[in-house]
């Protein structure tokens, strides 16, 4: 489980693709030290496993599922990542839940100040996830922790504050750019269990608002 906290922007060092599978190696010389084999590791929101671990990086193994659903497999050398450790027991929660279960990599649409000074990123939102995601809910966005602001006709928009500007990558997306969209782990929960009761309908806002989600 993860928080959405980043705790340092690492470096893609070399994606190496083969028939066993594919290896991302990664510097990161403030996460690398506390790191041990096996440990899990967010990079750009998606969950990894360390099998390497040097003094200023690690390797983890990368599936060609987890290539296929985020932007891991179009990282380049020298690329930003963001990197988050696996919460441990008594951390503390300074974002939400995250798995590291990356739903999709979407593509930004725009990112930058906006009319009222404060900076959004927007971004598109798939047909299937719309549902779930809505004004004041929490999705992850490269394992970020963000609060949506607006989501409507296929677009997912949220306001970066300073500090994730300095302290993230996703200050530097341009449009084009793919972001790793997780949507918010209860929500999927309670969206998935309401759709399998037998109603025979989808689950919409109105009901998601009786549990307590978004903004009436």
């Amino acid at each position: 489980m993860f928080t959405g906290l980043v705790r340092e922007v690492g470096e893609a060092v070399s994606l190496v693709r083969g028939r066993s599978g594919s290896r991302l190696t990664v510097r990161c010389p403030k996460t690398a030290p506390a790191l041990s084999h096996g440990d899990s590791v967010a990079v750009n929101g998606a969950c990894l496993t360390c099998e390497e671990v040097t003094q200023d990086g690690f390797t983890a193994s990368i599936l060609q599922a987890t290539l296929d659903a985020t932007n891991l497999g179009g990282l380049a050398k020298s690329d930003r990542v963001n990197l988050e450790p696996a919460l441990k027991a008594g951390d503390e929660i300074g974002g939400h839940f995250l798995q590291g279960h990356v739903d999709c990599a979407v593509a930004v649409t725009a990112n930058g100040a906006a009319g009222s000074g404060d900076w959004m990123l927007t971004c598109e939102l798939p047909e299937e996830l719309a549902a779930m995601v809505f004004p004041g809910a929490s999705v992850g966005l490269n394992g970020v922790s963000l609060t949506v602001r607006s989501a409507e006709a296929g677009m997912l928009a949220v306001n970066l504050i300073p500090a994730t500007l300095e302290d993230t990558n996703l200050g530097t997306l341009k449009p084009s750019d793919r972001v790793n969209l997780e949507v918010d782990l209860i929500v999927k929960s309670v969206y998935y269990a309401l759709a399998h009761l037998g109603e025979g309908r989808e689950l919409t806002l109105e009901d998601l608002a009786r549990f307590g989600y978004g903004t009436r």
